[in-house]
C-alpha cells in the first residue's frame, strides 16, 4: 500500500483501501489525488469506464470532508440512476469508521426517503440531474457551502440531454468550490462547461496502454438477418461459462431479445428505462450473483452497470455512432483479466462496422460462428467438468444407494446416457440446432480461395446505389446476397468483392449480359 501512502492519502483511508483489495493506485488515481489532496485548481479528467475514476475522486472528497459540518459539502452527478448508485456504494466503502453521510437521489425512487436522507445532514450527495435540480427548486438541497463539484460522465450527460439541467444546478452552487470533471470523451459541450464555470484547471489525461488493448478480443460474426437470435445462441453456447452484457438498440428489442433467450432456457434478464426502479435493483442484484448471467440491456440502461469479471459484450445490434462502441466493449477484458466483445451484423452492416473500426482505431477481426459440432463438443466438456466438480466436492453421496440399486438391473454406460438425458434435455442432438448460412462453405463467410475483388464501369453518375449493384449481382449470377461483400459506390464506377469460388460465375454472368457488348466487370 506504499504508492497509496505517498499520494498523501490518510491511515484511515489506506485502511480502508486495504481492506477493500486495493494495492496499488491507477493510473487516472496517480495523478489526479495529489493534486486534490495539496492543490487549488480545478481538474478536467479524461479516462475511460473502469479506470478507477470513482476513487480518484471520491478518496480526495473523503479526506477533506468534515464530520457532523450540518451542511452538504460534496456533490457528484452522475448521467444514471444505476451509476449514481454504484458511485456512493463505492464512496461509501471507503469511509471506513467515520461518520460521513452519503445521500443517493434519484428519479424512479420515492421522494420520502431522499427528504430524509438530506434533512439528517448528508456531507456527500450523488444523484441525476433531474432529481438534484428537483431537490434545490424545493429547497430541500442547498448548494451554497458545497467545497466540491463533480460531474462523473460527463460526455454521456451531454449526449442524454442533460446540459441544460447541469448548467443551472451549477449555477445554484457556491463559487468557492472546486470543480471535478471526468469523461471518456472530450466532445465540444463538455469542452463548453469546462470553459463557462471553471476556472484555472488542470487535464489529466489517461489514455489506454498499448498492452492493455489485447484484454479485450474484438471479433465480429456475419449473417443474414433472419438468423441473428441464433447466432447469439451459438455465441452462448460455446463458452463454458458466458457471463456477460447483450446490447441491443431500441427498449422493445432488448425486452423481445431477453423473452426469445428465456424461452431457450437461457437465464437472461432485459433492463431498460421502462422498467420500475425496483425492478431494475432486483436485477442488477440477481446479475451480480450470477443467478442472471445475461443482461439484455439498452446503452443508456447499461451505464452504471459495472461488474468486473464480465466475460463477454455482445452487441446484437451495432450501436450508433464509435463513441458508444467504445463504451460497450470496455465494460468487458478488466482489471488484468481478459474479455471477448463479440459484434453481430448482417451484410449491409458491413460498411457501418469498419466506419466504427477506422475511427476508433479497433482492431475487430472476422471470425466464423461457432460450428454446431463446436457448440456440442462444448456442452460436452462444460458437463464433464461439473460432473468432476459434484463429485470432488462429495454432492453426490445421498444418490449412492440408489445408484447401486439401478446399476444391478442395467449396464452403467446406459444409466449414465439415461441421467443426462433426463438432466441436460436434447441439448446434445444436432437436429435442435438449424443450419446458419454465413455466405460461404463450411459455415466461413469466403471459401478457400479467399475473396476476389472486382470493379464495375456503373456508379452515382449512373444512379447505382449499393442496394441496385447486389442486386443487379445476383439477378444476374443467382449467388446469395450475403455473399456480397465491401460493396463501394464511386462517381464513375463501383467495387465489391465475392468468394474466390464464385467468382469465375459472377464474371461470366454478368458480363455475358452486358447491353453494350462491353464488359461490364473487371477483376480490381
Amino acid at each position: 500500500m506504499e504508492k497509496f501512502r505517498n499520494l498523501g492519502l490518510s491511515d484511515a483511508i489506506i485502511d480502508a483501501l486495504s481492506k477493500k483489495g486495493f494495492t496499488e493506485p491507477t493510473p487516472i488515481q496517480a495523478q489526479t489525488i495529489p493534486m486534490l489532496l495539496s492543490g487549488e485548481k480545478d481538474i478536467v479528467g479524461q479516462a475511460q469506464t473502469g479506470t478507477g475514476k470513482t476513487a480518484a475522486f471520491g478518496l480526495p472528497i473523503l479526506e477533506n470532508v468534515r464530520e457532523g459540518a450540518g451542511h452538504v459539502q460534496a456533490i457528484v452527478l452522475t448521467p444514471t440512476r444505476e451509476l449514481a448508485m454504484q458511485v456512493a456504494d463505492e464512496i461509501s466503502s471507503f469511509r471506513g469508521n467515520r461518520r460521513v453521510r452519503i445521500a443517493t437521489v434519484y428519479g424512479g425512487q420515492a421522494m420520502l426517503p431522499q427528504l430524509r436522507a438530506l434533512k439528517s445532514g448528508a456531507d456527500i450527495v450523488v444523484g441525476t440531474p433531474g432529481r438534484v435540480l428537483d431537490h434545490i427548486k424545493r429547497k430541500t438541497l442547498k448548494l451554497a457551502d458545497i467545497s466540491f463539484f463533480v460531474l462523473d460522465e460527463a460526455d454521456e450527460m451531454c449526449n442524454m440531454g442533460f446540459l441544460e439541467d447541469v448548467s443551472e444546478i451549477m449555477e445554484n452552487a457556491s463559487g468557492k468550490h472546486r470543480t471535478l470533471l471526468f469523461s471518456a470523451t472530450m466532445p465540444q459541450a463538455v469542452m463548453r462547461i469546462a470553459r463557462k464555470f471553471m476556472g484555472d484547471y488542470d487535464v489529466v489525461s489517461v489514455k489506454p496502454e498499448k498492452n492493455e488493448i489485447p484484454l479485450t478480443e474484438q471479433v465480429y460474426h456475419e449473417m443474414p438477418e433472419r438468423d441473428r437470435l441464433e447466432a447469439l445462441c451459438r455465441v452462448i453456447d460455446s463458452q463454458n461459462d458466458f457471463y456477460g452484457l447483450v446490447f441491443c438498440r431500441t427498449r422493445a428489442d432488448a425486452d423481445r431479445v431477453a423473452a426469445a433467450l428465456n424461452e431457450r432456457k437461457y437465464p437472461a434478464e432485459p433492463i431498460h428505462g421502462d422498467l420500475s426502479q425496483s425492478r431494475r435493483e432486483e436485477i442488477l442484484r440477481k446479475f451480480r450473483n450470477r443467478k442472471c448471467k445475461i443482461l439484455v440491456a439498452t446503452d443508456v440502461a447499461a451505464r452504471g452497470i459495472d461488474v468486473p469479471d464480465l466475460t463477454h459484450v455482445v452487441n446484437f445490434a451495432l450501436p450508433q455512432d464509435p463513441q458508444s462502441y467504445v463504451h460497450r466493449i470496455g465494460r468487458t477484458g478488466r482489471a488484468g483479466k481478459s474479455g471477448i466483445a463479440v459484434t453481430l451484423i448482417n451484410p449491409h452492416e458491413f460498411g457501418k462496422l469498419r466506419y466504427i473500426s477506422k475511427v476508433t482505431g479497433a482492431k475487430i477481426e472476422k471470425k466464423a460462428l461457432p460450428t454446431i459440432d463446436q457448440v456440442i463438443e462444448a456442452k460436452k466438456a462444460h458437463m464433464g467438468a461439473e460432473l468432476t466438480d459434484i463429485v470432488t466436492n462429495g454432492k453426490h453421496l445421498s444418490y449412492l444407494p440408489l445408484a447401486s440399486e439401478l446399476l444391478e438391473s442395467s449396464e452403467a454406460v446406459e444409466i449414465i446416457a439415461a441421467l443426462l438425458k433426463h438432466s441436460q434435455g436434447n441439448v446434445l442432438d444436432k437436429k435442435t440446432y438449424r443450419r446458419i448460412d454465413e455466405g460461404g462453405r463450411n459455415g466461413a463467410s469466403g471459401s478457400a480461395r479467399g475473396r476476389v475483388r472486382f470493379t464495375a464501369c456503373v456508379g452515382r453518375a449512373h444512379g447505382m446505389t449499393p442496394r441496385k449493384l447486389v442486386d443487379m449481382i445476383c439477378l444476374r449470377s443467382k449467388i446469395n446476397p450475403v455473399r456480397i461483400q465491401h460493396v463501394k459506390i464511386n462517381g464513375q464506377q463501383s467495387t465489391f468483392s465475392v468468394p474466390g469460388d464464385d467468382s469465375d460465375r459472377v464474371m461470366s454472368s454478368v458480363n455475358k449480359s452486358s447491353n453494350n457488348g462491353k464488359p461490364l466487370l473487371r477483376r480490381a
